[in-house]
C-alpha cells in the first residue's frame, strides 16, 4: 500500500481550520477518518462520535467505505471531493483533485441548477440521473400479467433442459463476462456459439448455480447494464425467480454494486416488470430494500435504492415510451403502488416498515411514511410500526393541530391504562415463550433420546453387516476352492483313466494283487536304470546302493546312459508335489500301522488279561504257560477239544 499525505489550512468564520488527507495511490481511495469530525459538524452531531452517529453521517452523505485488514474506512476520489465541497475545503486540494475540478467546470449549469432543486425538495428524485429524460424501452416476451395488474410470485427456475444447453450456456458466460479483446460484441459471441454447438438451442433462462438464479440474476447483482440489455434484448425472462422466488431487481437490491456505480435507475428502466413479484415468503422488491438497510455497510445503499426507486415511479408518467406500452407502464403509478407494494404484508403479515421500525433505520422510516406507508398495520403476531415508534410523532403532531373547542384544557392519554396493556401484553408473550420453550425442550430431549437409540441400533446393525460380509466372502472363496478341487479332481480322473487306458488297465484288475499304483507315474527309462543296477550290483538291497552310491553320480551315469531322455522327464514342480504326495502316503501308512501295532497290544494284554483270570495265574506268567495250553488243547478237529486234559493243565497250574 503507497500512501501519500496531504495537508491543507483554510479559514473560516471560526477562525482557521486544518485538514490531513491520506491517499492510497494504489486503489484511489483516501482515508475517511479526518473527514469524520468535520462531517459531524457540519451535520449538528456533538459529542462523541459513536458508532450511531458513524452510521448516520454514512447515510446522511451516501459515503460508501471500504475497510481494510486494520479496519481502517477508505472512501473513493469522488465522494472524498465532493465532501471536500461540502465542507468548503475544495479550494485548498484543488491540486491534488484537478480532473474532478475541470468536470465540475464543464458541468452545464442548466444541470447544476435542476440537481440544487431536486436537493431542495428533499424528494428522491434528487438522486436521480438525467438519464430520466430519455426513453423507457419496453419488451413484451415475458409479459404475461394478471388482468387487472397485480402482484404475483415470480416464476419457478427451468428445471427441464439438456446437457447440452447447459454447456453452451455457460460458454457464452464465459466469453462475454472474460472477453479476449475489449471491442467483441454479444452478437458476434452467439454466432460463433451457433457455430460450435450447431445442434444445442441456447436457452438464456437455464439456472446456472445450486440456488437456481439465472445469468441475469447474477449480471443484476453485478451491475453490469450493457448485459443486462443484451440478455433482455435476446429473450431473457425478467420474471423469472431462483428457488427463493428471488426476482433479478431483488439480486440487485441486494449488493451495493449498482449503489457504487450508480446504475440503480437505468436498470429500473429495463426490470421495472419485476416490481409487481414477490418471492415465496411473499415479500416485495421494498421488503429486501428494507432487510438489506439492516446489513453492515448497506443502509446507504438501501436508502438509495429507495429514493431511486420512488423517485422513477413519480417521474415514468412524463418521460416517453420507446416500444409497446405494456399493463405494468400504464397502470404503475404512485397510487398503486402504494395500495399494492408499499403497504404490502409478507407471510408473516410485515410490511416493509414493520420491518424497517423493528431494525431501527430511522431514515428508512421516515422515507417509508414520507411515501405513505401505513404505521397501523399489525402482523401476525399484533406488531405493528407505530408500536416501535414509527409515526408516532407525526400522530402527536396532527393531534396538537385540532384543539377540543368544548374544554378548556385538553386531557391527555391514561398512561396506567398503557402501561397496564403493555405489562400484560409482555406477560402473555412471556407465559407463550416460556411454554414454547418447554415443548421445544421435551421434544429435543425425546429427539436425542431417539436418536441414541438409532445410533445404538445402527452401530449394531453395521457390526452384524460386517460379519455377514465377512461370512460371505469366506463363503465364496470356499466355494471357488470346492469348485477349484471338484474341476481338479474331475481332471485327473480323465487323465488317469487315459493312462490306464493306454496301460490296458481296467476296473477288473485294480482288484488284482499284482496292480501297481505307482506304474502310472513312473518315469520308464530312470525305473530300468534303477531296477538294472539294484539286481545286478546290489542284489536287490536298495540300502546298500545308497550307502555306496552318492545321487550326483548315479544321475550323472543316468544322463550319460540315457542321452536325449531328458525331455521325457515331467517339470520339476511335478516331480516336487508327487514327493510330497509320496511323503504323506509314506507318513500317513507309518502312522496307521503304528496305531495297528497299537491296538494289536492292547489286545494282546486284555486276552493276557482274561487268561491270567482264568488260570489264575500272575500275568506276567501267562507267556510261558501258553505253550503248554496250546498243545494241552490241541487236536485235528477243531471241534473234538479234550476238554479232561485242559482240565488236568488247569488243576496242575491251579494255585
Amino acid at each position: 500500500m503507497a500512501l501519500e499525505e496531504y495537508e491543507r489550512t483554510t479559514s473560516s468564520d471560526g477562525g482557521n481550520a486544518s485538514l490531513k488527507l491520506v491517499w492510497d495511490s494504489e486503489k484511489d481511495n483516501f482515508l475517511l477518518d479526518s473527514l469524520l469530525p468535520f462531517l459531524a459538524s457540519q451535520a449538528g452531531l456533538e459529542g462523541e462520535l459513536t458508532s450511531e452517529k458513524y452510521e448516520e453521517i454514512l447515510q446522511k452523505y451516501s459515503v460508501v467505505v471500504e475497510s481494510d485488514d486494520d479496519d481502517q474506512k477508505w472512501t473513493s476520489r469522488a465522494k472524498t471531493w465532493e465532501l471536500l465541497k461540502i465542507l468548503n475545503f475544495a479550494d485548498a486540494f484543488q491540486d491534488i483533485f484537478q480532473d474532478e475540478v475541470v468536470t465540475d467546470e464543464d458541468e452545464p449549469s442548466a444541470k447544476r441548477r435542476n440537481e440544487e432543486s431536486h436537493i431542495q425538495l428533499g424528494s428522491p428524485l434528487k438522486k436521480l440521473k438525467q438519464s430520466d429524460t430519455l426513453p423507457i424501452r419496453t419488451f413484451s416476451h415475458d409479459l404475461q400479467l394478471p388482468t387487472p395488474l397485480a402482484t404475483m410470485h415470480a416464476k419457478s427456475p427451468v428445471g427441464n433442459f439438456q446437457p447440452e444447453e447447459r454447456v453452451k450456456l455457460e460458454s457464452l458466460l464465459q466469453h462475454i463476462l472474460f472477453p479476449d479483446t475489449q471491442t467483441l460484441q454479444f452478437d458476434a459471441v452467439l454466432q460463433d456459439l451457433n457455430n460450435s454447438y450447431p445442434t444445442a438451442p441456447l436457452n438464456l433462462n437455464l439456472p446456472i448455480d445450486e440456488h437456481g438464479n439465472t445469468p441475469l440474476h447474477w449480471l443484476c447483482s453485478i451491475a453490469n447494464i450493457r448485459l443486462i440489455k443484451d440478455f433482455i434484448e435476446h429473450q431473457s425472462d425478467r420474471l423469472l425467480g431462483d428457488k427463493s422466488g428471488e426476482c433479478p431487481l431483488v439480486k440487485a437490491v441486494k449488493s451495493v454494486n449498482n449503489y457504487d456505480s450508480g446504475t440503480f435507475e437505468e436498470l429500473l428502466d429495463y426490470l421495472y416488470p419485476c416490481l409487481i413479484l414477490v418471492d415465496e415468503m411473499g415479500r416485495t422488491v421494498l421488503h429486501h430494500i428494507v432487510i438489506t438497510s439492516g446489513m453492515p455497510g448497506c443502509a446507504a445503499a438501501a436508502k438509495y435504492y429507495l429514493d431511486i426507486l420512488m423517485g422513477w415511479i413519480v417521474k415514468k408518467q412524463s418521460r416517453e415510451i420507446d416500444g409497446e406500452l405494456d399493463a405494468i407502464i400504464s397502470t404503475l403509478d404512485l397510487k398503486w403502488f402504494i395500495s399494492h407494494i408499499l403497504n404490502a404484508r409478507d407471510v408473516n403479515g410485515d410490511t416493509c416498515l414493520n420491518i424497517a421500525s423493528r431494525l431501527g433505520n430511522v431514515s428508512i422510516v421516515e422515507a417509508l411514511l414520507d411515501y405513505g406507508a401505513d404505521p397501523q398495520i399489525s402482523n401476525n403476531s399484533g406488531l405493528r410500526p407505530v408500536d416501535f415508534g414509527a409515526g408516532t410523532a407525526k400522530s402527536d403532531m396532527k393531534s396538537t393541530q385540532v384543539p377540543n373547542v368544548n374544554s378548556p384544557s385538553t386531557a391527555g392519554p391514561d398512561s396506567s391504562v398503557l402501561i397496564n396493556n403493555i405489562q400484560s401484553l409482555l406477560n402473555t408473550i412471556s407465559q407463550d415463550y416460556d411454554m414454547e420453550i418447554k415443548q421445544h425442550n421435551e421434544q429435543l430431549a425425546k429427539l436425542h433420546s431417539d436418536l441414541s437409540a438409532q445410533r445404538e441400533l445402527l452401530a449394531s446393525s453395521r457390526d452384524k453387516l460386517a460379519k455377514s460380509r465377512q461370512l460371505r466372502d469366506e463363503y465364496s472363496q470356499l466355494t471357488e476352492q470346492v469348485a477349484n478341487i471338484r474341476h481338479a479332481i474331475n481332471e485327473e480322473d480323465a487323465n488317469f483313466k487315459k493312462v490306464s487306458a493306454v496301460l490296458g488297465i481296467d476296473d477288473e484288475t485294480f482288484d488284482m494283487a499284482e496292480f501297481d499304483a505307482d506304474e502310472p507315474f513312473r518315469i520308464d527309462f530312470i525305473y530300468e536304470f534303477l531296477e538294472k543296477k539294484l539286481q545286478t550290483e546290489y542284489h536287490g538291497d536298495l540300502q546298500q546302493l545308497l550307502e555306496s552310491k552318492s545321487l550326483e553320480s548315479l544321475a550323472a551315469q543316468l544322463l550319460e546312459e540315457n542321452s536325449g531322455k531328458e525331455e521325457i522327464i515331467p517339470p520339476a514342480i511335478l516331480l516336487r508335489a508327487r514327493i510330497c504326495a509320496y511323503e504323506r502316503n509314506e507318513e500317513n501308512l507309518n502312522k496307521t500301522l503304528n496305531e495297528v501295532h497299537e491296538r494289536q497290544a492292547d489286545l494282546e494284554g486284555r486276552f493276557r488279561r482274561v487268561l491270567s483270570l482264568c488260570l489264575k495265574v500272575d500275568e506276567d506268567k501267562v507267556d510261558g504257560m501258553l505253550d503248554g495250553l496250546l498243545q494241552a488243547i490241541s487236536t485235528e478237529d477243531p471241534e473234538d477239544v479234550d476238554t479232561d486234559e485242559m482240565q488236568d493243565f488247569l488243576k496242575k497250574h491251579a494255585v
